[in-house]
């Protein structure tokens, strides 16, 4: 039977529970917990920005700044060096203190072989620096000597090189302390890297200048005449042998540039 038939009017059923007021207390229930929950949220996320605002103000603070800084290994590099160029010196915060950067700062000094820098929270900073070893040193004049290490980094200019050190030769331009000899030079820096040292305490000198190439000069014994670097292991052989074998009283020069021949020229 129709709506009209029945005498009932369309949507009267809905208007009337749309206006039935236990429907709208829960309906206005739905939307003020609707809204706590937004305000919930809003408050969650502004809580949140504070606390990473004040994390990033308090970690940017003196209060986490680089105050303890522990350096170990450094022997020639000054402490008052080693803080300027890995910008410790300032005492930055702890957060921006880059390690992989400061270390490769560290390693461009004259001594540094290699550096390594750790933060340690809230407020340390370790420094672990390996030094080069001296091997040579190379005569400048005027009393001044340039100490090399064994790929030919200058370690230093000092009026008089440390003992047991080998004198060099015949080398290039020679750059200030923290640059490194020219590749015209590798094959002394070679022969001064292989002497065991029966023979390194006997040398006084290596000398690739000479009309009879590469020389070595004996604290207290004659003149050993290379000729080049080729076979060199051979040629060291020879000379051990030669030293060790040999009476070198009245011998001048002792020719290694055949090494399975050595010749001792009185």
């Amino acid at each position: 039977m129709s709506a009209a038939a029945t005498g009932a009017r369309p949507g009267a059923d809905r208007r009337a529970s749309e206006t039935d007021p236990r429907m709208r207390a829960r309906k206005l229930a739905v939307q003020r917990e609707a809204g706590r929950r937004r305000l919930r949220i809003v408050a969650v996320v502004l809580v949140l920005v504070a606390l990473v605002v004040t994390g990033l103000v308090l970690v940017h603070s003196s209060l986490f700044a680089a105050r303890s800084i522990d350096i170990a290994g450094a022997v020639h590099e000054p402490r008052a060096e080693v803080l300027r160029v890995t910008g410790l010196a300032a005492h930055p915060p702890l957060i921006d203190v880059n390690g992989a950067a400061a270390a490769s700062s560290l390693e461009r000094l004259p001594w540094v072989l290699s550096a390594q820098v750790s933060r340690s929270w809230p407020s340390g900073v370790a420094v672990r620096i390996v030094e080069r070893r001296p091997l040579a040193y190379v005569p400048l004049g005027g009393h001044r000597n340039a100490v090399v290490d064994g790929t030919g980094r200058v370690l230093e200019d000092v009026a008089a090189p440390p003992s047991g050190l080998v004198a060099l030769a015949g080398v290039g331009a020679v750059p200030v302390p923290g640059g490194d000899l020219g590749a015209g030079d590798a094959p002394l820096l070679g022969l001064a890297r292989a002497l065991p040292g029966s023979i390194a305490g006997r040398v006084a000198s290596i000398d690739s200048s000479t009309t009879d190439g590469v020389v070595v000069r004996l604290l207290h014994g004659p003149l050993v005449v290379l000729g080049s670097t080729a076979e060199l292991h051979q040629k060291i052989v020879s000379l051990a042998t030669v030293l060790a074998r040999v009476s070198l009283a009245g011998i001048v020069t002792i020719d290694l540039r055949v090494p399975a021949s050595p010749v001792l020229t009185p």
